[in-house]
């Protein structure tokens, strides 16, 4: 089967931020905390997730013969929603909003921010809205017995003058690894060392030669560990770096 399973994505945990303050500064990066005008949710529903819905409007034209030649859009719409599994101030302000701790009122949506952050391991993924969104209860609102007490909040998104919804931040994937020198020559008996640099998507690099695995073509030519090449007998040898699927070479010659 053809594809690339390091791009498969199982996110094990989430989390929702919310902002009141529109002018909250967002993190640099995705490794970054969120600064004290974020406030998270909470629990949430793990089963429900953050579904996503997109409306537009859509006007097909015609030509004579009832040929589709163009299709206008218009009144786009995106929702992002999530179910909150705790009655927590944020959540009773995204539910009642213009309530108080006394007084529950007619609800008025107001402007806020919000961040959804899902995780895998190391791995983590935030989308966080560029303008901002204004939320509501999406259904009503679980209070049983049997069951946890949940809310179903949607977020309705709302776009920049140049269409932006969301600011993304991730972790950056590993686009390839590359191994220096690509040659090296060492004495029978002699130690050399090569490094193990790692390229990722967003052109970042680190230095991964400890956490490379390292092997020898011919082990009774050279052997290696932790990048640290050793001459054993006059000849030749490739040296193979791997990491994170990525892997680079090193053409090695022993001399005398």
């Amino acid at each position: 089967m053809a594809g690339d399973p390091t791009k498969a994505n199982l996110w094990t945990d989430a989390d929702v931020y919310v902002s009141f303050d529109l002018s909250a500064p967002l993190p640099v990066n995705i490794d970054e905390p969120f600064g004290p005008q974020w406030h998270l949710v909470g629990l949430l529903d793990g089963d429900e997730g953050f579904p996503e819905g997109r409306d537009e409007d859509t006007d097909d034209k015609y030509a004579w013969g009832g040929l589709l030649v163009k299709t206008s859009r218009n009144h786009f719409k995106l929702t992002k929603s999530f179910t909150a599994l705790e009655d927590n101030e944020t959540v009773r302000r995204l539910v009642w909003p213009g309530s108080t701790a006394t007084k529950i009122k007619v609800p008025k949506p107001e402007k806020v921010k919000v961040a959804f952050e899902v995780r895998e391991g190391e791995k983590k993924r935030r989308v966080i809205t560029s303008l901002y969104a204004e939320c509501s209860l999406d259904g009503d609102r679980g209070e049983t017995e049997t069951d946890l007490e949940s809310a179903t909040i949607a977020a309705t998104i709302f776009p920049t003058s140049d269409g932006d919804l969301f600011d993304r931040q991730a972790t950056p994937a590993l686009a390839s690894i590359s191994v220096l020198p690509a040659t090296l020559s060492v004495a029978d008996g002699e130690i050399g060392a090569l490094a193990a640099t790692a390229t990722y998507d967003d052109a970042s690099t680190a230095d991964v030669t400890a956490d490379c695995s390292w092997s020898s073509s011919d082990p009774t030519k050279a052997t290696v560990s932790s990048g640290f090449v050793t001459g054993v007998a006059v000849g030749a040898a490739t040296v193979t770096a791997s990491y994170g699927g990525q892997t680079d070479t090193c053409a090695v010659t022993v001399t005398a």
